[in-house]
């Protein structure tokens, strides 16, 4: 168990790292901080991976995997939906204007 929990902290702190790196590119105080903490996070990585197994670890990553792309397929069909109502929106405020144009002439 503790294994398991080793390699889910391994996990988080290298997303941590990651975004520390990406949004901190041009300042170096922060790139070494985000760089050290990704590098530490695979040390973790190893250290959970020698208590629980690969094939855990292998599991864990599909079941992080999955959740994350069920994630973004629910987060693209909401972008979709809120762009389609705004796309019906105009158009019907176009459409409003147009008539206000031909009664006005």
């Amino acid at each position: 168990m503790i294994g398991v929990v080793i390699v889910l902290i391994s996990f988080v702190l290298g997303l941590y790292g990651k975004v520390i790196i990406v949004a901190k590119l041009y300042h170096p105080v922060e790139l070494i901080t985000g760089i050290s903490v990704y590098a530490f996070s695979f040390v973790l990585l190893f250290l959970g991976v020698f208590l629980v197994g690969w094939r855990t670890v292998r599991i864990i990553q599909s079941r992080i995997h999955h959740h994350v792309k069920k994630t973004v397929k629910i987060t693209y069909k909401h972008t979709k939906r809120l762009h389609k109502k705004g796309i019906n929106k105009i158009t019907k405020t176009s459409k409003i204007i147009a008539k206000k144009f031909k009664q006005n002439d």
